[in-house]
């Protein structure tokens, strides 16, 4: 059987590789990173060893708009000769300010990455899969969608527009059997987050105490949902969003 190609965007970084290493047991992998080349030639050399049969290819560059999305779509199908069949956006970085005391500047740009390349991906990409007849997108977004907390004005109303673009591409598109769904993590433990979750259990006291589960995500828990979403077995599934925090969002558990 074939191998499909899955285009993992951030793919070098902690959820990207986890989802980037369940996937290459059955893809072919496209991994985007923005500028640490290192990481991502480790990640891609741990995928090789650990799956042989695996083409993994990475592409550097920082994604900020519909040009780059575009650039990214034509390098990888020149490189492989075909078109994507799975795509998981991942990309965007934090920037958490008070929306006030903040240059405006660094919303846009934090909305362009998350929200404007996130679309842009599946516009270049979903000619294909319509011709095809076959497409998964998973679009990660975070439980600051639904669940606010200061200093994350832009960062939240991007992840509640990628709910929101995601669930209506997926009523446009199902008939052709594209699925398109939502992965909205909670606080992972990744090398990004890291300096948030010091800082937070420096200011917080223990942090876990406010998981109901009492312990901060891990890639895999993010990884093993995206990778069965991209699988022929969801093929059920599209529109959906799934939160993975732990219940952090439920409340607080010592309410």
């Amino acid at each position: 059987m074939k191998r499909k190609l899955a285009l993992v965007t951030g793919g070098s970084g902690g959820i990207g590789a986890s989802v980037a290493h369940l996937l290459a047991d059955d893809h072919d992998l496209a991994l985007a990173y923005a500028s640490n080349q290192q990481r991502a030639e480790t990640v891609k050399q741990e995928i090789e060893i650990a799956n042989p049969a695996a083409q993994v290819r990475i592409f550097g560059g920082r994604l900020r708009g519909y040009d780059d999305a575009a650039r990214l779509a034509g390098n990888v199908k020149r490189d492989f000769g075909r078109a994507p069949d799975v795509l998981v956006n991942l990309t965007g970085g934090i920037y958490d300010k008070l929306f006030l005391g903040s240059d405006f500047v660094c919303h846009q740009q934090l909305v362009d990455e998350h929200l404007t390349v996130t679309m842009a991906l599946c516009h270049v990409l979903l000619r294909d899969m319509y011709k095809s007849r076959f497409g998964r997108i998973v679009n990660i977004g975070s439980v600051s969608a639904r669940y606010s907390q200061r200093g994350q004005c832009s960062y939240a109303a991007a992840k509640a527009a990628i709910e929101a673009f995601s669930r209506t591409l997926a009523l446009e598109v199902a008939h052709r059997g594209i699925t398109v769904n939502v992965v909205a993590p909670g606080l992972i433990q990744t090398y990004l987050t890291a300096p948030l979750i010091a800082h937070l259990e420096e200011s917080n006291g223990d942090l876990k105490s406010r998981i109901p589960v009492g312990a901060v995500g891990k890639p895999a828990d993010v990884g093993g949902l995206v990778q069965y979403l991209c699988s022929e077995q969801a093929s059920y599934i599209t529109g959906a969003v799934y939160v993975v925090d732990g219940g952090r969002s439920l409340g607080d558990p010592s309410s």
